[in-house]
């Protein structure tokens, strides 16, 4: 469901840019700007990606990158003068 999400969403963003080239957009009798359609594309895909669960998706994202690159960073030695990096007493 969030791949479809996705999907529709920079299906919309694509058909603005489109129609952009063509006309500008009239929306009760204002123009809108390029910068407003993405802001209402995105303000009505919203609730589709709430109910996807992107958030969640998101989390997993990040928490996983974290654990691979903190466990390929641990598994590295120092290299250089090592007596640099050690504190002095105070």
């Amino acid at each position: 469901m969030l791949l479809i999400a996705i999907a529709v969403f920079f299906g919309a963003c694509y058909i603005i840019y489109l129609r952009t080239l063509q006309s500008k957009m009239v929306l009760f009798g204002r123009e809108l700007s390029m910068a407003s359609q993405y802001g209402l594309a995105g303000a009505v895909s919203f609730p589709f990606f709430w109910l996807a669960g992107a958030g969640a998706a998101v989390f997993w994202v990040l928490g996983a990158t974290l654990v691979v690159i903190g466990s390929h960073a641990s598994f590295h030695e120092l290299e250089g003068d090592i007596e640099e990096l050690q504190m002095e007493a105070v």
